[in-house]
């Protein structure tokens, strides 16, 4: 029988990265509906309750199929091929692997460092920040950005050191990373062992670097920006909706 729950506290806390995915789906207000009654704000909850709880915030963010059918199965290939270049087990284990060692967060980093502190850009800083962006571009690749383009970028790269921590945007990795895992399961690119033993690599990663959802969830806005290349609200509201709903694995799950 495949193992699609985590058994531990560990596994969980791992699964709850990858909760900014899952709400995509809204699927907060449908759990409220089945546990409103055990979290009203004027009780207290025993750990028998809360373990209750946890059980079913489970059945929505912490399972390996994303409690779906085998009818999604099709559409997690597609998904698969098209966003992240994975058509098999191989091609799923390098990219997690890439994920693990990189990510998007060294390329954001070396930005980081490229610039000035205090604030201000001079001409040597923007061409080094403008080269590093540029070195990993397939030959041919044109990304049609004017010196206003590559100006705008640099001061927002600027600009988030005040909200990340040395991390970076390493929760926007991790969190991407549990999906991935979790598509590929889907696809049957990874079988439940796998998928688990997959999943426990990225401890070591993660362990120590955020001291609470919040500097996750920033960590994960600004490096979901950096990817898509703008703001999107829709993310930021399901960060926000993690964050202070009453039902959201956030709320038990906790980083220390």
């Amino acid at each position: 029988m495949q193992r699609i729950l985590p058994e531990t506290d560990l596994e969980r806390r791992l699964m709850s990265l990858g909760a900014p995915f899952i709400e995509e789906n809204q699927v907060l207000d449908e759990l409220f509906q089945v546990l409103g009654h055990d979290l009203a704000e004027d009780q207290e909850m025993s750990p028998e309750t809360k373990e209750q709880v946890l059980d079913e915030i489970g059945e929505y963010f912490f399972r390996l199929d994303m409690n779906y059918g085998p009818e999604i199965k099709a559409d997690c290939i597609g998904i698969l091929e098209e966003f992240w270049s994975v058509v098999d087990r191989e091609s799923c284990q390098r990219t997690l692997e890439n994920i693990r060692t990189q990510g998007h967060r060294t390329k954001f980093n070396v930005l980081r460092t490229s610039l000035p502190v205090d604030g201000s850009i001079d001409a040597v800083s923007m061409e080094k920040f403008r080269q590093i962006f540029n070195f990993d571009l397939e030959d041919g690749q044109d990304l049609q950005m004017s010196e206003a383009d590559y100006s705008k970028l640099a001061l927002w790269v600027q600009r988030t050191n005040k909200y990340l921590k040395d991390s970076g945007i390493l929760a926007w990795d991790a969190s991407r990373y549990i999906h991935l895992v979790r598509l590929s399961f889907v696809a049957g690119y990874l079988s439940d062992i796998q998928a688990w033993s997959e999943i426990l690599k990225l401890a070591p990663i993660v362990e120590g670097k955020f001291e609470n959802w919040m500097d996750f969830s920033q960590s994960f806005l600004i490096g979901r920006t950096f990817w898509s290349g703008a703001d999107d609200p829709r993310v930021k509201n399901i960060c926000e909706k993690l964050l202070g709903h009453p039902a959201s694995p956030w709320h038990f799950i906790a980083w220390t």
